[in-house]
This record gives C-alpha cells, structure tokens and sequence, in this order.
C-alpha cells in the first residue's frame, strides 16, 4: 500500500550517537500514524557543539598517490599550506640530474643515481605534499617503520629487503575494486591510520613552530576529503582510520571531524576565482577532480553574489576509479610489452625504477625555468612530442642498443602515439565519458564552465582532449592556479563556513525496516505477523527516508514515529539501509539493498507501563555530509 505522507522539518546537527554499522538484523519496531511534532529535548550537561570552540581549521587531503595539508584561522579566510616534509638530499630519480638545476655541473651518470625524487622548490619552499606510501618490517609486518618520503628512500637502500611497501591503499576502500589484501596483512583501515598518525603528528610539529602554538590541541577541528564515488561503508572506515590515528577520539562530538566530498571541496576552491571568469548568480560549472586514485565529478549552481554567494548541486555526483595511477599501470604493462623476452632479465626494481621516471618525468611533472629563476614543475606529455627513458643501472641485457625496440645507448625512445594509445588514451576516454554522464543530467545542457583540478588535472594533455571534446558545447575549459591543491584548499574553506553548499542531491536512497499494515495481495506471508493489538504487520518493508536523485537542503531532518509494545521486547534496533536502484524498494531484504548503520535502543524500565502497551519514540535521518541517524 502506498505510504503516508510524513513531517520532515529542518534541525541542527543532532548530538552524537552510538551507531553499530552492519549489524545483522536484530529486533523490529512498528511505525506509529503521523504525529505532530514535538519539542527537542534541551541536554543541559552536553552543550550544542559551537565552531567557536575551535581555533584552528585543518584540511587534510589524503590522497591515493600524495597527501597534503592545509590549514587557516578560524578570524580570518588566509590559507597556509603544509609545505616542510622530509625530503632526500638529491633532486632526481634515474635522471641525470641537469646543471641548471643544481647550478654546477653533475657528476652523476644516467646510471649510477638511483633516489627517490623529491619535489622541486618553489619560493624557497617545497612542493606542498608528501607520498602516500609506508613501510614495515617483514619481520614485524604490524610495525611501521618509515612514511612518505623517507619510505621511498628506504626502499632504495641496502635494507630494503627487510621491509615491505605499501602503496595506492587507500584504493581498498573502493569495494568495487576487490583488491587483493595487503602484504603485510593488515586491515586498509589499519594502514590508513597508521599513515594519518605520522602525518598528523608531522602537521601538529610544524603548526606549533608558528603562531598556532598559542593554541591546545581540543582548539582544532578537522575537515577530511572524501572521493565523492566512495560508499556510506567507506567514509565510515576513513572516520574510523582517523579516530584510531587520534585525529580525534570517540568522545568527541562527530562534527569535529567533518568529512567533505573531494570535488565539493574544490568546487569551493573555485568558487573564490568565478568572478575572475565572470561567472556569476544563475550560472552552473562542473569540477572534475581527477586525481591520482579517483576521478570525481559534480556540476553546482551559483546562488547569489559576492559574500553571500552559495553553492548547490544540480547532479547526482559521480566518480569512478580512473586517477593518474592507471597511467602508471599501462605504462608498466607497455614496457613489458616492449621488453618481451628479456622482461626477467630486469633485475630487483628496475621496472619500477623505470615507472617512477615515466611518473616524475613524462605523466604530468616536467621542468621549466620560472619567474625569478626558480624553477618550476609543470605538466609534461603533451601528445605531440617523443620521450626518452634512461635505463637504470638494474637492467641488465644482452645489449643496450636495440632498434626494433627503440633503444639506443642505454636510452628508450616512447614514440608519442605509443603513449597516447596504450597508456594515456584508455584512461583518458573514461574520463571524458563521465564527463559526457554529468553534462547529460545538467537541465537543459546549460553549462557555463568546466573546472580541472587535482594532479591528474593539471595535466595538459588531459586539458587539450576535454577541450576538444566539451570546448564547443562549454564556453570556458578551465584550470584554475594550484590545481593540485584545490581540494585540500577547499577542505579549509567547508571549515571556515560550513553552510557554503545550500543542498545536496542523494546519490542513493535511503530508509529503515518497519513494521507497515500487511497486504495479503503483495507481501509474503512468512513476512506477516500479528502483534499484541491485533493488527497484522509486514516485518521486512522499506520505509524510504529519501530518494536517490532528490535535491536535499542541508540539515534537512526526516523524523518517524516508531512503537514498540512494551515487555515484549529489551531492546529494539532501528536499521538503516541504503540502495543505489532507481526504484525505491518494497522490502528491505531485496536485491540491491544493503544495510549501511543500525542502533541498538535499549527499553528502559518505565513504572505504571503494562506488558504489551505500546510506547512510543522518534527517528530522525538528518542530511549532512554523513549519514546521521538517531
């Protein structure tokens, strides 16, 4: 039978809750007929959380190949970046090192520097990120022992095989993936936290040099980003990752840490530059994030002008893992395609070796001399030009000239139309098709502008092939200044003012498990049961919160009336499920339908309550960046 309308109002973020995701079916309650609303209750000993309270915002951007941090002021909107990480001494991997860059001549040889590259410098300080990689002892594989750079360079030394590498392991997150368990045996959620705990205490070493040090730690609040194609399952495991490393502790209230969606964040980012670009109130702009890991999409709306422009999305976001470390892979595979036979001859890391110069050298990082004379990275491949690997000291074959494969004297030739068709062009085009996707839900196809951002989009041939492809239907193609930076920026700016988004659409829908009137015509019957009143019950509907596709508000809050009869039960759970089917469920228990959350209601003693009367309570499904239910 069709369900009754019910009350939906707007409310603050509620208080934190004990939640139990995925739980197993447990105990059901029966919805209640409408009620009208009733008063919050007011928690005299625990405040409402106040952004007040926190000094400090911190972005983190946890990325699938590099991390970074960036952080403001909670009086003002100035953003400062995390730029000290620990960095090897020497400047390239494999390369000769040019003497422009060191301002003497080199007395290195293409085949005697074997370290890890570090990030050029830019006004006198490094590139504002660090790899996202960890090492552990084999020995002891639940002990980390280096993060980020230093893990690479320990990698290179004479101790590298009592070690283990991980890497991309944020991507084990992405259930659509089913990659394979890491090396060491631990959990990704173990790995995560044990990555964010270094950082975050490397972060924490370097506030506290400056100004911030005036401030405790219980002053700051974080803003983590999030891919937006992640699952409700994934985000709560990054939370959980970044209790554990003790961003914050399970006491603290939830929206200390807020976790945001990545090209949200950059959408914001870029949301200071749209007068810059005359975009102005009306106007709607896509972000395609593309990162190392993931490539995310959302088109937003501009809603006002000046300070109290807002944003909101008008498409369902999506996303889909095709970053910039599937290049690496195709490039792997072309070199085995290219060395053949002699593909085991390539002693110890030699093949990786050869992938990190394809990354430094030719993916999106090459070098150019910069205002000052400082010199600068900027993208590389262009689709037009050749370029020239240098073969590590590792490779050993039987000559280090062959024609037929392109190489000469030690150096591969990697013709440009190679590149493009075995290594650029099949991540390329799932780009471009999900660009297609969004620009497809936009009403009327009106688009002002296209934003690229994230390291991959800072790629110039990725810009010339969107271009070519979207440059007529969209006035203005567009990469904006520090694109690899635009989400961790963004993160800050969603702290600073976390109303900026006026309304969300659903990306999947929601409901509960409640017990609704039975229909013998439509419901089975081992799913009929009669309770203490008499009335017959259906104990496996879907009782939708909000639908896949709709346009929420935020702090949009949905509130049911639930019952349970009292004596018969000690306790009840109320279990949340999510779908991303087009239609909106019968049953909760059909296919497609997964259970995302669950909290277990204890049934309190209550004097001059009869066995088997029925006693009411509310659940409220609040819209936020997470899913909130209480």
């Amino acid at each position: 039978m069709d369900l009754p309308p019910r009350s939906s109002t707007r409310a603050p973020p509620p208080p934190p809750i004990q939640t139990h995701p995925w739980r197993p079916p447990y105990q059901q309650s029966t919805r209640l007929p409408p009620q009208p609303p009733a008063p919050e209750p007011v928690d005299v000993e625990n405040p409402p959380f106040s952004l007040d309270n926190f000094k400090i915002i911190l972005g983190y951007d946890f990325g699938t190949t590099y991390s970074g941090c960036s952080y403001a002021y909670s009086q003002n909107e100035e953003i400062f970046d995390i730029t000290k990480w620990y960095l090897p001494l020497l400047s390239f991997a494999i390369l000769l090192v040019p003497p422009f860059f060191l301002g003497t001549p080199s007395p290195f040889t293409p085949h005697s520097l074997h370290l890890f590259p570090r990030r050029p410098r830019q006004n006198n300080n490094f590139y504002p990120k660090t790899p996202t990689l960890s090492i552990y002892k084999r020995r002891n594989p639940t002990r980390l022992v280096d993060w980020g750079n230093k893990a690479r360079l320990s990698m290179l030394g004479p101790l590298a095989k009592e070690h283990i590498m991980l890497t991309k392991f944020k991507l084990g997150l992405d259930e659509s993936l089913n990659r394979p368990p890491l090396e060491n045996g631990i959990s990704v959620v173990d790995a995560i936290a044990d990555y964010l705990r270094q950082f975050h205490n490397h972060v924490i070493s370097e506030l506290t040099k400056g100004f911030a040090r005036n401030y405790g730690a219980h002053q700051i609040r974080y803003c983590l980003t999030v891919p937006a194609m992640w699952s409700d399952k994934a985000k709560n495991s990054m939370r959980q990752a970044a209790v554990k490393a003790g961003l914050i502790s399970a006491d603290d209230h939830p929206d200390r840490l807020m976790l945001i969606s990545e090209p949200e964040a950059a959408a914001l980012y870029c949301e200071k530059h749209c007068e810059q670009v005359n975009l102005t109130h009306g106007d709607r702009f896509m972000i395609c994030d593309a990162g190392g890991g993931t490539v995310d999409l959302i088109v937003f709306e501009i809603e006002g002008e000046g300070k109290s422009r807002r944003l909101k999305e008008i498409t369902k976001g999506a996303g889909q893992s095709c970053g910039s470390t599937f290049l690496d892979d195709n490039f792997r595979a072309m070199l085995e395609e290219t060395f053949g036979g002699q593909l085991e001859r390539l002693q110890g890391h030699a093949l990786d070796l050869m992938v990190d110069q394809f990354v430094d050298q030719i993916k999106v990082r090459g070098w150019r001399s910069g205002s000052k004379g400082h010199i600068v990275c900027q993208p590389e491949f262009d689709g037009l030009e050749d370029h020239f690997l240098t073969l590590p000291a590792a490779v050993d074959l039987d000559s280090l000239s062959d024609r037929n494969i392109g190489l000469e004297e030690g150096v591969l030739t990697l013709r440009a139309t190679d590149l493009k068709a075995k290594v650029f062009e099949p991540v390329i085009l799932q780009v471009l098709n999900l660009i297609e996707s969004q620009l497809e839900q936009v009403p009327s196809h009106r688009l002002s502008a296209i934003f690229l951002v994230g390291g991959f989009g800072s790629s110039n041939y990725l810009y010339q092939r969107v271009n070519s492809a979207f440059g007529v239907r969209v006035p203005q193609i567009l990469a904006p200044s520090r694109a690899g930076l635009a989400v961790v920026r963004g993160a800050v700016y969603f702290g600073l003012n976390p109303h900026a988004v006026i309304s969300r659409v659903s990306r999947r829908t929601y409901g509960i498990n409640a017990g609704l009137p039975f229909d013998p015509n439509r419901d089975p019957v081992e799913s009929r049961a009669q309770r203490p009143d008499g009335s017959i019950r259906c104990t496996t509907r879907f009782l939708e919160f909000t639908r896949k596709g709709n346009s929420i508000p935020i702090d949009h809050c949905v509130k049911e009336e639930m019952y349970i009869y009292y004596g018969t039960l000690k306790t009840t759970d109320v279990l949340l499920y999510a779908t991303e089917r087009e239609d909106v469920p019968r049953y909760y228990n059909e296919s497609g339908v997964h259970q995302v959350a669950a909290i277990e209601i204890p049934i309190p003693e209550m004097k001059g309550v009869k066995v088997g009367q029925r006693v009411g309570y509310s659940v409220r499904y609040v819209v936020w960046n997470e899913l909130c239910l209480e």
